[in-house]
């Protein structure tokens, strides 16, 4: 019988593309404890951090043009945590 562990992941999962791939970078250069998993047609972005904080204006600048909470939320596909959606940003928490 397997045992049921506590698990404390925040995880986002993006559409895989070139803006995901930019977000992906950006997210391991910010939080030292992140995994990216490519997995071709999406992106995983998992850290046992308390939370992942998608700042658009970080993402704009690295983009080079404006990057919207909108655009972000087009490309996510998934999460693992509490969602809080803002004007600038989105955050997800882990939820224990």
């Amino acid at each position: 019988m397997s045992t049921i562990r506590e698990n404390h992941t925040v995880s986002a999962k993006l559409m895989g593309g070139e803006q995901s791939g930019i977000i992906c970078d950006l997210m391991e250069e910010l939080y030292e404890h992140v995994d990216v998993i490519d997995s071709g047609s999406y992106v995983s972005i998992e850290t046992q951090e308390p939370e992942l904080i998608f700042d658009m204006a970080e993402i704009s600048e690295v983009m080079g043009h404006s990057y919207s909470v909108s655009n972000f939320l087009a490309i996510l596909a998934t999460y693992k945590g509490f969602i809080e959606v803002n004007d600038d940003n989105v955050v997800i928490r882990d939820n224990g």
